[in-house]
């Protein structure tokens, strides 16, 4: 194991790992407390289209899949309220066209279906000194937005009407997460995978928000949740020789599953 420790590309995939452990929660923090699941399995489908363009044109696959989840994103937001429509439904919409317009597009080019999927499951020990550069700088991005505008987040996350009656400009506010969001999966999908982006995002919230009683120590304790999380996962993933992204899954499983119990037994619920 030690031995696997000393090549560049287990210590790159490491550093992304933990970037991300500790930083995506704040994202998954927002998504969960705002009610943006729909969004984000629209994101998800976004990516999938994204990478879909990408390998039909040739270009980058990152790229095209920021600016798709932008445009999804956009649309979204601006159809709930041109047409007063419920942002789950519009989201969901978004969800299903783009999937569709992914498969056309594969379908028109000749993409290989397996390439475009193998753009979401990740390979974290493929990414490069840029990869992680840009990991890192999202990730400290996350976290000093939230840390910068913590009262305002704070009041919008407890009531939107609450928090436009004190001042805060909510929408913006809003409009601002969501764009982190897409940026977060457009990221993440391509450098970690699926499976390893909800168990970073939505699992370090959830337990946190069994023990934590503010929305700052929710965000804290789910970003200190995501490092241990992937920390443990890696271990997992190197000792048994199975996938990264499966060791973080079960490492926040054992956690998910006692963490309930165990905080009514603390009566912290």
């Amino acid at each position: 194991m030690l031995e696997l420790l000393s090549l560049p590309p287990i210590q790159r995939g490491f550093l992304v790992l933990l970037a991300a452990g500790v930083t995506f929660p704040v994202t998954g923090v927002f998504i969960l407390r705002l009610n943006l699941l729909t969004m984000r399995f629209m994101l998800m489908h976004g990516a999938l289209l994204g990478g879909a363009v990408a390998l039909a044109l040739g270009w980058d696959p990152l790229l095209i899949t920021v600016m798709v989840n932008g445009l999804l994103i956009g649309a979204a937001s601006l159809s709930s309220q041109r047409l007063s429509l419920n942002s789950g439904f519009s989201t969901t919409f978004f969800m299903v066209f783009a999937m569709a317009a992914a498969f056309a597009v594969m379908y028109k080019f000749n993409v290989p279906a397996r390439d475009t999927l193998e753009l979401l499951w990740g390979n974290l020990f493929a990414v490069s000194r840029t990869d992680l550069v840009i990991t890192v700088c999202f990730g400290l991005l996350l976290v000093l937005f939230y840390f910068m505008f913590q009262g305002s987040l704070n009041a919008l996350i407890f009531d939107r009407d609450v928090a436009r009656t004190s001042g805060v400009p909510a929408d913006l506010f809003t409009y601002i997460i969501m764009f982190l969001t897409g940026f977060t999966v457009a990221f993440s999908l391509q450098l970690i995978g699926a499976l390893l982006l909800d168990a970073l995002l939505l699992l370090p919230a959830i337990v946190a928000s069994f023990y934590a009683r503010s929305i700052k120590g929710i965000v804290l304790l789910s970003m200190a949740l995501g490092g241990l999380f992937s920390l443990a996962g890696f271990i997992l993933g190197i000792a048994l020789d199975i996938p990264i992204s499966a060791g973080v899954v079960m490492a926040a499983t054992v956690a998910f599953i006692f963490a309930k119990p165990l905080a009514r037994l603390l009566g912290r619920t």
